[in-house]
């Protein structure tokens, strides 16, 4: 390691180790209370930590490189234990799924451009809605150069209303008239869940309260929107190094690498899923590697990561962006349920049991 690479890394050290104690506390405060992500309570004690205490400026290299590059390479690490083979999975559910994500992404431009937000802040708003909360909020970012109270906002309204969603989903099935709808089918239940909830733990949540058999189909749903992170990260970067904000026009088109590598990475899983049992020679085997990774291995990466974004948002930052981001992903969270729910009233009659 040659002399400047040393120095490098010795700068970086102090922020990564901040980081690092802010993932532990927050992994394992999301053991404890699981609707809640990891990630989600990183983002939440380092802004807390910022804003009262503040950032030593000896931390402030290894705390971007935490938000940045560290962020970039956990998003591709992701699609390892995305299945491209979910599509096949899902049967119709999968329709609500990739139709409730495409509107809600679509939708929340225009309305945030009608709501005077820039294009930045209704891109975090439209895939916080459409795919899946703070993780999808996460991958596309860095693709878009997103501010960091961008970030933060776009984060704090999308998990508010997402954990409203996940009291009041279930609580509608079983007092009101929704659960006729659904034809007292807990699987189309699971279908209006996972194509309706933002987060991956608050859809586990919403889906449990009715049973643990609820879950599976439930995340089979969800899982169709995480995967299309990879497609939303590309069409997101090229929408906005294409046109910029206010729709001025630009010759500059960027593909993120991080985006590309997702994508591959979900062919790869889908692979090692199809040949897990040919594979054991190798001297492991996949599910449980595959488990080890999506519940313990990137939760905690992401944890790191979004400590770096947590210690860069300042509330006064925040305050200047005003009421309007907040009603947007309220409206969203409202426009994205009801569209949901009727879809899963459409194509309840061919929701069967799933295996």
């Amino acid at each position: 390691m040659s002399g400047s690479s040393l120095k490098k890394s010795v700068e970086l050290l102090p922020g990564i180790v901040y980081c690092v104690i802010i993932a532990i506390l927050s992994y394992a405060t999301w053991l404890c209370y699981r609707p809640i992500s990891s990630l989600m309570w990183a983002f939440i004690y380092s802004i807390i930590a910022t804003n009262v205490v503040g950032l030593p400026g000896s931390c402030f290299q290894g705390a971007n490189f935490s938000s940045s590059k560290l962020l970039k390479g956990t998003i591709g690490v992701l699609g390892l234990v995305t299945s491209g083979f979910i599509w096949l999975e899902v049967g119709v559910g999968v329709v609500n799924a990739i139709v409730v994500a495409a509107f809600s992404f679509a939708f929340s431009l225009w309305l945030g451009s009608r709501m005077g937000l820039n294009r930045r802040l209704s891109m975090l708003i439209g895939v916080g809605t459409s795919i899946c909360g703070a993780s999808a909020i996460a991958a596309i970012a860095p693709a878009i150069d997103a501010r960091e109270e961008e970030v933060g906002l776009a984060i704090a309204g999308i998990t508010l209303f997402g954990l409203l969603s996940m009291f009041l989903y279930p609580f509608l099935f079983v007092n009101t008239p929704v659960s006729r709808w659904l034809l007292h089918n807990p699987n189309v239940y699971a279908v209006w869940v996972g194509s309706g909830v933002h987060e991956t733990a608050q859809v586990l949540a919403a889906a449990g309260a009715l049973g643990p058999g609820v879950i599976r189909p439930a995340m089979l749903i969800k899982s169709v929107r995480i995967f299309m992170i990879g497609p939303v990260v590309l069409a997101a970067s090229y929408v906005f190094s294409r046109y910029g904000e206010g729709g001025k026009k630009s010759k500059k088109v960027v593909v993120p690498a991080f985006g590309v590598v997702f994508i591959v990475n979900t062919v790869l899983c889908a692979l090692l899923d199809a040949y897990a049992s040919e594979i054991t020679f190798l001297g492991f085997t996949w599910p449980s590697l595959k488990s080890f990774l999506s519940g313990t291995v990137i939760p905690f990466l992401l944890a790191i990561a979004f400590a770096g974004v947590g210690s860069k948002v300042k509330f006064r930052n925040i305050a200047e962006l005003g009421l309007k981001p907040f009603s947007v992903a309220a409206f969203m969270a409202f426009t994205a349920g009801v569209l949901a729910l009727m879809m899963a009233v459409l194509v309840a009659p061919m929701i069967s049991p799933f295996g």
